[in-house]
C-alpha cells in the first residue's frame, strides 16, 4: 500500500511541471505579441508624421503658387503704369525726354530692367514671409487628431541661367534667371517627428515687354521744313496770345509746337525763359516783340543769353540798341533794317551756334569777332527795293561763322565794297545766293583784281535758295500728327517648379 501512494506523488509533480511549462510558453508568446503591437504603433505614427510633413509641403507650396499668380497680375499692372509714363511723354506732344527713337527704346529698356528687379524683390519678400511662419503655431489639418505640421525654415537664393548663386563672388554672370526657395517642413504625429525639404524654383522672364505686340500712340511731332523760301522766313504774322498765356496753354497740353506768342509790355525774355519747364525746349518757341530793347535788354543789350529761343523783331521797331555785343545762343529775326549806333562784336563767343537774320544792316562802327554765328542779310521781298549793307571801319567773319547774303536784293555798290573789304579768319565763310547763272560774288584785291585763291577758300555759292538757307542755319519747324509704337506688357508664364526631398 505504501508503494502505490508514492506513485501518485510523482504524477502530481509531473502535472505541475507541465502546467509551469505551458504558462512560460504562453507568457513568452504574449510578450512577443505585445512588443510587435508596440512596434507597429511606432511605425504607424512615423508614417503619420511623414504624411503630415507631406501635407504641410503641399499646403505651403500651393499657397506660395497662389501668391505667385497674384504677384504676376500685380507685375502686369505695374509694367503698364510705367509704360503710361512713356505714353504721357509722347502725347504731350512729344516731350524732350522721348523725342527720338533711341530715347524711347532706352526708356522701354529701363522699364524692363526695373520690372525684373521689382519681380525678383517681391519674390524674395514672399520667401521672407514664408520663413516667418516658423514662429507661428503648428497647423492641425484634422480636428481631434494629434497630427501637425509647420515651417522650419525658408531660404531664397537668386540664381543665374546656369543655376549658379549670383551672390557668389566667383560667379561672373549676375543676371537673375531663377529664384530658388528651399523650404523645410516638419510633420508631427504624437511624439514622432519627420522633416521634408521642398525646393521651389521661380523663373524670371526674359522680358516684361512684348515688342511685337505694340500700341499706336498718336503724337504731335515737330519736324523740319525741307522746302525753305524767302516768304517762309519773313512771313511771320504775330499771334494775339501773350507769352504768359502761351506757357499755361503748353503746360495744359492745349497748344501745338512750334509755339508762338506776342510779348506784352510787362513781359521780359528772362521771365519767359524762367517760366519754361525742364522738358520744354526754348528752340520750339517763337516770340514776337515790338520793342526789342524793353523785352530783351536789362541794363544794356550786351551779353544776352537767348538759350536758343526764336525772337522776331517788328520792322517798325526803331529802338535798336547802341551796342549789340556778346549775344549768346540767339535765333534773332529782324523784319527790317538793323541799325547799330556803335559796334556788333563778339557774337556767340561763349555759346552754341546761333543765327541772326536781317533784311538790311547799318553798323556805325564795326562788325567783327563773330563766333559760331550765322549772320544773314536777305533784303526785301520786292527785289527792286535794294537793301543796304553799311559799316564804317571793319567787317570780319571768323571763328566758325558764316556771313550769308542774297546778292540779288542788295545795293550793287555795297557788294562792290564788300568784295574788297570783308576779311576772314579761323574758318569764317561767306555764302551767297543769286537767281542768275552768270552773276557771282568774288573777293578782290585793293587794285580791284579778283583774288581767286581767297575766293575758293572763303566763298561758296548755294545751288538753290533752300540749300542757301539751310547752310546758313535757318530751320523752320512744323507740327505733324504721327503714330509711334509703344510696347505692351508681356504676360508672365508659369515658370514654377517644385521638388521634394525625403
Amino acid at each position: 500500500m505504501k508503494n502505490i501512494k508514492n506513485e501518485k506523488a510523482y504524477a502530481l509533480v509531473i502535472v505541475l511541471l507541465i502546467i509551469v511549462l505551458f504558462m512560460g510558453l504562453a507568457a513568452t508568446f504574449m510578450a512577443g505579441s505585445l512588443n510587435h503591437a508596440k512596434q507597429e504603433k511606432v511605425v504607424d505614427t512615423g508614417n503619420q508624421a511623414v504624411a503630415a510633413a507631406e501635407m504641410g509641403t503641399i499646403y505651403y507650396s500651393s499657397d506660395f503658387e497662389r501668391e505667385l499668380k497674384l504677384l504676376k497680375a500685380e507685375m502686369q499692372q505695374e509694367t503698364q503704369l510705367k509704360l503710361n509714363e512713356l505714353i504721357a511723354c509722347i502725347e504731350l506732344p512729344l516731350g524732350a525726354a522721348c523725342d527720338s527713337e533711341l530715347e524711347r527704346s532706352t526708356w522701354e529698356e529701363k522699364v524692363d530692367k526695373e520690372m525684373k528687379e521689382l519681380y525678383v524683390q517681391k519674390i524674395m519678400e514672399k520667401s521672407t514671409e514664408l520663413d516667418a511662419l516658423k514662429l507661428a503655431a503648428e497647423e492641425t489639418p484634422f480636428t481631434g487628431e494629434q497630427v501637425q505640421y509647420h515651417v522650419k525654415s525658408a531660404i531664397a537664393k537668386k540664381m543665374n541661367a546656369a543655376q549658379k548663386d549670383v551672390n557668389d563672388i566667383l560667379v561672373m554672370d549676375k543676371a537673375v534667371k531663377w529664384v530658388e526657395i528651399v523650404l523645410n517642413v516638419e510633420g508631427k504625429a504624437l511624439d514622432n517627428q519627420k522633416e521634408l525639404t521642398a525646393i521651389f524654383q521661380v523663373e524670371i522672364p526674359d522680358s516684361f515687354l512684348n515688342s511685337t505686340e505694340t500700341r499706336k500712340i498718336n503724337t504731335v511731332l515737330i519736324t523740319e521744313d525741307e522746302d525753305l523760301t524767302y516768304d517762309k522766313v519773313f512771313s511771320f504774322t504775330p499771334p494775339t496770345i501773350s507769352c504768359s498765356e502761351l506757357i499755361v496753354a503748353v503746360k495744359n497740353n492745349q497748344a501745338k509746337a512750334p509755339y508762338e506768342c506776342k510779348a506784352q509790355t510787362n513781359e521780359t525774355l528772362d521771365d519767359f525763359l524762367d517760366s519754361l519747364d525742364e522738358d520744354m525746349d526754348p528752340k520750339d518757341f517763337r516770340v514776337f516783340t515790338d520793342n526789342y530793347t524793353k523785352f530783351v535788354c536789362k541794363n544794356n543789350c550786351n551779353g544776352t543769353d537767348f538759350r536758343g529761343i526764336n525772337i522776331v523783331v517788328n520792322e517798325n521797331d526803331v529802338g535798336a540798341p547802341n551796342n549789340m555785343n556778346n549775344l549768346v545762343n540767339a535765333n534773332l529775326f529782324i523784319s527790317g533794317k538793323l541799325t547799330i549806333g556803335n559796334n556788333i562784336i563778339n557774337l556767340g563767343k561763349k555759346g552754341e551756334k546761333q543765327t541772326i537774320v536781317v533784311k538790311e544792316l547799318d553798323v556805325n562802327v564795326n562788325l567783327k569777332n563773330m563766333y559760331n554765328t550765322n549772320f544773314l542779310v536777305l533784303g526785301y521781298q520786292d527785289k527792286t527795293k535794294k537793301a543796304q549793307i553799311d559799316w564804317k571801319n571793319h567787317i570780319e567773319v571768323s571763328n566758325h561763322s558764316n556771313f550769308c547774303i542774297d546778292i540779288d536784293r542788295i545795293y550793287p555798290d555795297d557788294l562792290t565794297r564788300l568784295e574788297k573789304e570783308i576779311s576772314f579768319s579761323d574758318s569764317g565763310h561767306l555764302i551767297y545766293y543769286t537767281d542768275f547763272a552768270d552773276k557771282k560774288f568774288v573777293l578782290r584785291n585793293n587794285n580791284n583784281s579778283i583774288n581767286q585763291e581767297m575766293t575758293k577758300i572763303y566763298v561758296t555759292r548755294a545751288s538753290d535758295y533752300s540749300t542757301f538757307l539751310e547752310n546758313c542755319g535757318i530751320s523752320m519747324k512744323e507740327s505733324k500728327i504721327v503714330p509711334i509704337d509703344v510696347s505692351v506688357p508681356e504676360p508672365i508664364g508659369s515658370g514654377f517648379g517644385l521638388e521634394v526631398e525625403y
